[in-house]
């Protein structure tokens, strides 16, 4: 008999939760049914949006992406262009530099050269100056001697052999300036 009294008991206690769900059901059974198809829907909302974000995000992500590649290649080229830009302007530096000095060489060859020409120039206008001037004075010495034999031989005064004298020194004087 024991057991028929559990047997009843566990009756009793199932029967009034099945009947505590069964009145659940029948109050809230519309308003359950409608807040588990609002969940449904909401989660079904949240997935879409998250989808749509995550899509968003991606084609954002994509588009940085390609901006980014597309600004470092602008920036490679750019940097090619200076890099060429300078190589360009240190050969155009080169260039110049060994037409200058190549220009310097002639320059210094060629005022070597005209130094040269000039001292052998000034040398043979000295040489010829002096000798000239030796000449000069040979035919004056000469002059005087004739001079001297002449008066000498003729044996003219003291005085006209003194204005003689005077006359050529002056005539001296006259020939070198």
């Amino acid at each position: 008999m024991s057991n028929n009294k559990s047997v009843k008991k566990e009756a009793q206690n199932t029967t009034p939760v099945n009947e505590l769900d069964q009145l659940r059901q029948i109050v809230f059974g519309a308003a359950e049914q409608q807040l588990k198809q609002q969940l449904a829907s909401a989660r079904s909302d949240i997935e879409l949006a998250i989808k749509n974000q995550n899509s968003s995000f991606n084609a954002r992500l994509d588009k940085m992406q390609e901006d980014i590649s597309q600004r470092f290649s602008d920036i490679e080229q750019q940097l090619q262009h200076a890099d060429k830009t300078h190589e360009n302007n240190e050969a155009v530096i080169q260039k110049d530099l060994a037409n200058l000095a190549s220009e310097h060489e002639m320059f210094a060859t060629s005022t070597q050269q005209d130094f040269k020409t000039m001292e052998q120039s000034l040398d043979s206008e000295s040489q010829l100056l002096t000798r000239n001037f030796n000449d000069q004075l040979e035919n004056l010495k000469t002059h005087l001697e004739a001079v001297s034999k002449e008066l000498s031989s003729s044996k003219t005064d003291r005085k006209t052999l003194a204005k003689l004298l005077a006359t050529m020194a002056t005539n001296l004087e006259d020939d070198e300036l």
